[in-house]
C-alpha cells in the first residue's frame, strides 16, 4: 500500500486533533489501514466533502493509498452545486465523516496517473476542476518542504481550509517531512485558535491576504507568536502596506515572513520571495520553487530574454496538473499539460532573475479601443490608500469601492485622469466589505452581480 509519509518516526506526533487529542504517525496509519480496507482495492472516484478534522484526514490519506481518485470538496457545498457535480462526474462514493455513502457499482475508466480533482480557486461550484497525479502532490510538497526548511520538529495549524490547493499543501508537506499538523477550523480572530498556537508550540502559520489583512488591523503584536518560527502568504497579491507591516513584525520577532505565488493548476506553488530578499525586491513574487523552471512569453509566443519585458508567465515543473476537467469524460485523457502551464499572468524579471506580476491576461477591457488592465487600476488606487475592486466590460470600467458614497467622485476622477479613461465610461458603487469566497478571495461574480 503506498502511503503519503514513508520514512518517519512512528512515535512522532502526526496530528492534533481538533479535540486535542495526540495522534502519532503509528496510530494515524492503523486509523487509515482501517478505513482503506473498508473502501477496497478496486478503482473507484470518489467524493469527499471535506473538513479540517481527523475524518476528513483519515479518508483522504486512505483514498491516496489505494489510488482513488478524489475530489476534495467544501462540506458545507450548496446542494445544487453538489448535484451539479453528481451529475457531470458520476462518482460512485461519496464520503463525510467517514460515512461511506454508495452512488454506483459499475467499473469506470480513470487515467491510472489521476489521484485528485480540485476546484480553481474561487470556484468551489464550478463543474471545471483540476486533475492531479500522485506525483503532482509529492513533487510540490517536496520543494516546499526544501525552500521553507520543514523538519519533524515543525508544527503547522490548519489556519486555511483542507479543500483549497494552499491549505492541502501544508498538510502534505508537513506529513511528508514527518512533521505535526494542529487540525483547527476555529476562526483567527478567536482565542481558540491562538490558544491551539500556544499550547501546542505551532511553529508555522499561513494565510491570503485577507487573512494578513485581518490581523493587521487586529494588531499582530497582540497575540502570543513566540513558538512561530515564520509565516507564509498565497491566495493573491498582497497590498503593500500590509506586506511592509508584516515584514517588520516578523522581523522585530526573528520570524520569517515569506511572500508566495501559486496556483491550483500548479498543485499550490510556483514561487516564493526569499525573506531577505524583501526589501530589495518590494512587489516581486520572487524566484521560481526548487526543481520548477519560470520563462516569459511574448503574445506570439516568442520567448522574452530581456528584463524589464512584459509577458505571460509560462511555468514547466512536476507539479503542473495532468488537465483540466469539465466531466467524468474527460477524466481518462491523462497528462494534457506535459509539465507546462501558461498562467494567464502578465508579468516581468529583473536583472536578477526575480518575478513580477503585473496583471492578468483575462482580467483586461477595452475603453474606445484602448486595452486596460484591471488590476492595474487596482494597485494604483491602492498606493493611493483606496480599496477599491474593478470589474466591467469593453467601453464600460465598474469600479466597486469599499468606503463612504463621497469617494467615488474623487475616484473617479484619479481614474480618468490617470488612465486616460473618459469619465462617462466609468460606473461606480460603494459595498460595506467586499463578498469574499470561504477562502477569503474576493468573489468578482457575486460582488459585480450586484451591479448588473
Amino acid at each position: 500500500m503506498e502511503c503519503l509519509y514513508n520514512q518517519v518516526d512512528s512515535t512522532q506526533t502526526a496530528i492534533v486533533t481538533e479535540n486535542g487529542q495526540i495522534i502519532s504517525y503509528d496510530e494515524l496509519n492503523h486509523h487509515v489501514e482501517i478505513f482503506s480496507k473498508k473502501l477496497g482495492q478496486s478503482k473507484k472516484l470518489i467524493v469527499l466533502k471535506c473538513d479540517n478534522n481527523f475524518e476528513s484526514i483519515i479518508a483522504y490519506l486512505a483514498c491516496f493509498n489505494n489510488k482513488h481518485p478524489l475530489m476534495l470538496l467544501e462540506n458545507t457545498i450548496d446542494k445544487e452545486l453538489l448535484d451539479n457535480l453528481l451529475r457531470l462526474y458520476q462518482p460512485d462514493i461519496i464520503i463525510e465523516d467517514l460515512q461511506i455513502n454508495r452512488l454506483s457499482k459499475k467499473e469506470i475508466d480513470l487515467h491510472p496517473d489521476l489521484a485528485l480533482l480540485m476546484p480553481t480557486s474561487g470556484s468551489t461550484g464550478s463543474p471545471k476542476l483540476v486533475q492531479l497525479s500522485q506525483a503532482n502532490l509529492i513533487e510540490n510538497a517536496k520543494s516546499i518542504i526544501e525552500y521553507l526548511n520543514i523538519t519533524s520538529s515543525d508544527t503547522a495549524i490548519t489556519s486555511l481550509p483542507m479543500y483549497y490547493s494552499y491549505g492541502l499543501s501544508v498538510i502534505n508537506s508537513h506529513l511528508i517531512a514527518g512533521a505535526s499538523i494542529v487540525l483547527n477550523n476555529k476562526s483567527i480572530i478567536s482565542r481558540e485558535f491562538w490558544n491551539a498556537i500556544k499550547d501546542n508550540a505551532v511553529t508555522t502559520f499561513s494565510g491570503v491576504p485577507y487573512t494578513y489583512q485581518i490581523l493587521k488591523r487586529l494588531k499582530y503584536a497582540r497575540f502570543d507568536t513566540h513558538t512561530i518560527k515564520y509565516l507564509t502568504q498565497a491566495g493573491g497579491s498582497l497590498d503593500i502596506d500590509t506586506a511592509n507591516y508584516f515584514y517588520s513584525e516578523c522581523s522585530a520577532r526573528d520570524q520569517n515572513f515569506f511572500m508566495m505565488y501559486g496556483q491550483t493548476e500548479a498543485t499550490a506553488r510556483i514561487s516564493y520571495l526569499p525573506p531577505h530578499q524583501f526589501c530589495k525586491k518590494p512587489g516581486s513574487v520572487g524566484i521560481p520553487i526548487p526543481s520548477g523552471k519560470i520563462s516569459l512569453h511574448d503574445k506570439n509566443g516568442l520567448l522574452i530574454n530581456q528584463p524589464h519585458t512584459e509577458g505571460e508567465l509560462v511555468y514547466q515543473g512536476k507539479n503542473v496538473m495532468l488537465g483540466y476537467a469539465q466531466s467524468r469524460a474527460d477524466l481518462e485523457k491523462g497528462d494534457i499539460q506535459k509539465g507546462i502551464l501558461k498562467t494567464g499572468d502578465l508579468g516581468y524579471f529583473d536583472e536578477d532573475g526575480y518575478f513580477y506580476i503585473t496583471g492578468r491576461k483575462k482580467r483586461f477591457i477595452k475603453i474606445t479601443g484602448s486595452r486596460i488592465s484591471l488590476k492595474e487600476i487596482e494597485r494604483y488606487l491602492n498606493t493611493k490608500g483606496y480599496n477599491v475592486i474593478a470589474g466591467g466590460q469593453d467601453d464600460t470600467l465598474v469600479l466597486a469601492i469599499s468606503g463612504r458614497q463621497e469617494l467615488i467622485s474623487d475616484i473617479k476622477t484619479i481614474v480618468s485622469t490617470a488612465f486616460k479613461i473618459n469619465v462617462n465610461n466609468i460606473r461606480s458603487f460603494c459595498v460595506n466589505a467586499f463578498p469574499r469566497t470561504s477562502v477569503g478571495k474576493i468573489n468578482y461574480q457575486k460582488l459585480f452581480h450586484k451591479d448588473s
